[in-house]
């Protein structure tokens, strides 16, 4: 849950820095464009997410896949025009998909069976809780701070989901009693 939370964080805060960004540059109407790229990127990551056969855990997996996130993240504020930060939001939009689903897939395998349907409620819940929360944190940030800064602050919690979820992966999971390990797992 709390994976998906920070990616909802993220993509909360990502939306109103786009509209932020496009208004500056004197673009309003490539907001559309530039988060019409970011779901491209959501719906080719989860199509290649699904494509591959993992052969690491679904933790340490999480923690990659959120830290590549927080790394897109920021770096999307260095875009010096709409085109670029167009691109950007390609790249973040890689993760975010393999982010949530692999966040539903842990919940899945954490919960008891005739839990399922509820773990996978609460991660839902906790993306839309973290999509509001970061609107309402970047609505609070924008004209007080640079733009490239806010940009950075978004990231954030993809990258303290990352460094959780990581540290997470060497504990024994409370349902099957095993650990996942810290390795950073390979597509087969």
């Amino acid at each position: 849950m709390l994976a998906a939370a920070g990616v909802g964080l993220c993509l909360g805060g990502l939306e109103l820095l786009v509209i932020a960004f496009t208004e500056e540059r004197h673009q309003p109407g490539a907001v559309a464009w530039v988060l019409a790229a970011l779901s491209a990127g959501s719906a080719a990551g989860g199509l290649a997410n699904g494509a591959l056969s993992w052969r690491s855990a679904a933790r340490p997996r999480l923690a990659v896949i959120c830290a590549a996130l927080a790394v897109a993240l920021a770096a999307a504020g260095l875009a010096p025009n709409v085109y670029a930060l167009g691109a950007a939001a390609t790249v973040a939009g890689l993760f975010v998909a393999p982010a949530l689903i692999t966040a539903y897939l842990i919940a899945d395998e954490a919960a008891a069976p005739d839990a399922r349907t509820r773990a996978g409620a609460w991660v839902n819940t906790a993306v839309n809780a973290g999509s509001s929360g970061g609107a309402a944190l970047v609505g609070v940030l924008l004209g007080r701070l640079p733009l490239s800064l806010c940009f950075a602050l978004v990231a954030v919690p993809a990258l303290v989901c990352a460094a959780v979820t990581f540290r997470g992966s060497d504990r024994p999971d409370p349902v099957t009693g095993r650990t996942e390990g810290g390795g950073a797992g390979q597509p087969s």
